[in-house]
């Protein structure tokens, strides 16, 4: 059991946060919360409206103009490089269309960036490819892996990247509109299995159009949109505001 004189830390914690993409005149609230091991935050809101920005940079890949981020304790704006490196590998940001290498097949697109990192060293390349077959499986049994990705389905290239960043092993998972590629049973199965890792400790951030899952998953939420930002405690806080750029955002995505 820990000292009550240590305490755990956030896998990420915001305090003030400003990104420097906001306009000049931004009026709107600063950004405070904390992540922990097994949270789910969605940042939800109108179309064009700076969500892809935020999630940047809560990951630590936009500029701050103002406040504080910390990814495991350590600040961001004070990381030597060699710290940076170490830390970025805790928190995996995906895109919607995140590229995979286009002359390297299913199974060695997982592979090369741990290869990189040289995870192979703490074992060896025969149970790192192991570990990369089990994340495979569990995510959709039906990928091809030994053909190139041009010729794979959008979700399937969509999987493959997910496996890709977390065979490094990654704290916080950070998902730019993780859902439009999938129809709706591999959007299903793919929903399950982040769930189960979820359960296993994994961390999410997510920007989804997906109200539904995301009143059905979030810890927290955070409606934003160019002038404004907002962060709730809970789904129920959400459908209760009766603040009515959010209850009309909320209701009409919820009647599609």
């Amino acid at each position: 059991m820990m000292s009550e004189s240590i305490q755990k830390e956030h896998v990420i914690s915001c305090s003030r946060l400003i990104p420097e993409w906001l306009p000049f005149d931004y009026q709107g609230d600063t950004l405070n919360f904390d992540l922990d091991a097994g949270e789910v935050i969605s940042i939800i809101g109108p179309d064009y409206s700076g969500k892809g920005n935020w999630l940047r940079t809560i990951c630590g890949l936009e500029d701050q103009h103002d406040g504080a981020l910390y990814i495991n304790g350590l600040n961001t704006q004070s990381l030597s490089a060699t710290e940076w490196t170490m830390t970025r590998r805790k928190v995996a940001y995906l895109h919607e269309d995140t590229a995979l290498l286009s002359a390297a097949n299913g199974l060695m697109n997982v592979l090369a960036p741990a290869f990189y990192h040289q995870l192979d060293k703490a074992g060896n390349k025969q149970l790192l490819a192991e570990k990369a077959l089990e994340l495979l499986e569990a995510i959709d049994p039906d990928i091809e892996l030994d053909i190139l990705p041009a010729y794979l389905t959008k979700d399937h290239q969509y999987k493959i990247a997910i496996a890709r960043a977390l065979l490094l092993e990654p704290d916080v998972l950070a998902l730019n509109n993780p859902f439009v590629h999938f129809n709706p049973d591999s959007k299903q199965r793919f929903q399950r299995f982040l769930e189960d890792r979820i359960k296993q400790g994994l961390s999410l951030l997510m920007v989804t159009h997906d109200i539904h899952y995301a009143l059905s998953i979030s810890d927290k939420i955070i409606f934003a949109n160019r002038e404004n930002l907002i962060l709730f405690d809970s789904a129920e806080a959400i459908l209760e505001c009766d603040i009515p750029m959010v209850s009309q955002f909320i209701d009409t995505s919820r009647a599609r």
